[in-house]
């Protein structure tokens, strides 16, 4: 199963995709009855909605964090930062 990797207010924490979306969570998260749920199968929006359960912060507290899925099925949410860059301060 996919792991979704969260780096949140300084911390780094792993979870297994059905933990994040448990069938009975599914109306919650605006995910319709009977759907077959997968990390490509989800939204943006559903998956920040998760963690901002998860963590019990509002929604508001991911709105600045990138969300990738990777091919694998694997997500990463983090702040929406520049990554590798090397940067001149004048």
């Amino acid at each position: 199963m996919s792991a979704v990797h969260v780096m949140f207010r300084g911390t780094q924490e792993d979870f297994d995709f059905t933990e994040l979306f448990p069938e009975d969570r599914y109306e919650a998260l605006g995910i319709a009855p009977g759907t077959t749920v997968t990390s490509q199968s989800v939204s943006t929006d559903q998956i920040k909605m998760a963690l901002a359960q998860k963590f019990d912060v509002g929604i508001g507290e991911f709105a600045d964090h990138y969300i990738e899925v990777s091919k694998n099925g694997n997500i990463t949410a983090r702040a929406n930062t520049p990554f590798g860059l090397n940067v001149l301060l004048g």
